[in-house]
Order: structure tokens, then C-alpha cells, then sequence
């Protein structure tokens, strides 16, 4: 086809209309807007108890929850929880989908390339586990065995560390302690409290010392300084007034 004046005209116009859709995509993703419309999105896969998990009664539960109702209320604006599978949460919050992602992400330097982190509000650590009348005791035991770990978080990168083990990675931490209930897989690589979480229904033991040290915090799109600055302010807030405290003895964390 020949490129006339005609066919440059309207490819211009498409290239303005492509610019202003995604100036508006990410128009108000600020501190302003959330604030002005008294709302914030959160990206959150609630299948990290003790972080974050659905209740009985069908209402989201978890420190994550917890925590993150009284920064916002600190904020005065509601949430409005976004659920997704946690490997899609940083790229729904670099598309601007939602204003924020709170749903146990460790600070690795992978993520910061990608989103902005607030201050670290939780210290936690990756952990083995295993059935009660498993043999496993530390990674040196798994040579030629199964590992299940949720794809996408820093327990994936802990279990493709353990040499000589094959790694199957569901997309959620249910089926990966399923799979090793079911004896589908040998081991689960999982953070610190959720594997307690699961040590406790009886079946599941820890085996070795923790494989790694971590820090939980919360991300938002890089250039949301306005709305991390803000929600760290409120983070030290909730920390200062003893609601933190009462929130991490009610988890047991």
C-alpha cells in the first residue's frame, strides 16, 4: 500500500489517540486521585494465610487485611481489593489496574526493577516443609525429589536453588500443600507464617532451618511517590498509636 498523505494523516491521529489512552490510563493513579474519589485499589491473592485468606464467612482475612484497613483509614479513603493470581499483581499494578499491591511481596531487587516498594512493613524468611512422617530433613535430602512452591514469589527462587530436585509450581499455595498432602510432591518451599499456617492442621512438619531472610512491603507503580510517601506516613502512624502490635499478636506473627 502506498504511504500517501492521506494514510500519514490517519496514522498520526491514531498515534495522538493511542498517547491520550495511555495518558489516561495512568492519569490520577496519584495520591490525589485515590484520595478525591475516596477509594484505592488493591491487587491481593488471598490464598497466603496468615497474610492474607478468605474467611468462613466468605470476607477477606489476614495481617495484610488488617494492616493495610488502618493505614487507609489513617488515608480516609476505602479499599477496594482487586482479587488476581499473585503472579499477575505487579503487572497489573505497572498497567495501572490498581493503585497498589499488598499480598506478602518480598523486596528482591527483580521486583524493584519493576514496581516502587514502600517501607518494609514485616520480616519474614522462606522455610521447607514436609508430611509428619517424612524422612526430609534439610535441601541436601531432596536430591531426586518433588518440590511444590506458588509460581512467582521468592519461594520459587528458593526451591530452583536445591540442587537435584525437579520444582512444580501451581499457582496458588493450596495446591501446592494439596500436592504434597496428596503425595504429589516431596517438600513445599512457603514463607515462614504461612507454613505455619499449615503446620498447624497436623499433617505437615518443618524440616531445616529457614532458606532465606526477607522483608514484606507494599508496591505501587514507579512515579506513585505521592501515594507510597503517604502510605509510609500512615504505616508509622499505625505503628506509633499500638495498632501494629495488636495486629501482629492477633496474627501470631
Amino acid at each position: 500500500m502506498k504511504f500517501n498523505k492521506f494514510n500519514a494523516t490517519i496514522m498520526l491521529a491514531l498515534a495522538l489517540l493511542l498517547g491520550a489512552f495511555t495518558a489516561s490510563a495512568f492519569a490520577g493513579s496519584t495520591l490525589e486521585k485515590v484520595k478525591k474519589a475516596g477509594v484505592i485499589s488493591v491487587g491481593n491473592s488471598p490464598d497466603y494465610p496468615p497474610f492474607e485468606s478468605i474467611g468462613d464467612t466468605g470476607e477477606r482475612i489476614g495481617f495484610d487485611v488488617d494492616l493495610l484497613n488502618a493505614i487507609t483509614e489513617k488515608l480516609g479513603v476505602k479499599i477496594n481489593w482487586v482479587t488476581m493470581e499473585f503472579a499477575a499483581i505487579v503487572t497489573a499494578v505497572q498497567s495501572g489496574q490498581v493503585d497498589m499491591g499488598m499480598s506478602g511481596f518480598s523486596v528482591t531487587p527483580e521486583r524493584a526493577n519493576a514496581v516502587s516498594f514502600s517501607k518494609p512493613y514485616i520480616a519474614s524468611g522462606q522455610v521447607l516443609v514436609v508430611r509428619t512422617d517424612s524422612d526430609i530433613s534439610s535441601p541436601a535430602d531432596l536430591k531426586g525429589k518433588k518440590i511444590a512452591v506458588q509460581l512467582g514469589t521468592t519461594g520459587e527462587q528458593q526451591a530452583d536453588k536445591i540442587e537435584g530436585a525437579s520444582v512444580v509450581k501451581p499457582e496458588t499455595y493450596n495446591i501446592a500443600f494439596m500436592m504434597l498432602h496428596n503425595k504429589a510432591a516431596d517438600a513445599v518451599v512457603a514463607d515462614l507464617s504461612v507454613a505455619e499456617e499449615f503446620v498447624k492442621k497436623g499433617t505437615f512438619k518443618r524440616a531445616g532451618e529457614p532458606l532465606s531472610f526477607e522483608e514484606f512491603a507494599m508496591i505501587s507503580r514507579k512515579g506513585n511517590d505521592d501515594l507510597l510517601n503517604a502510605l509510609n506516613k500512615a504505616l508509622e502512624e499505625v505503628k506509633k498509636d499500638g495498632t501494629y502490635d495488636a495486629i501482629v499478636k492477633k496474627w501470631g506473627l
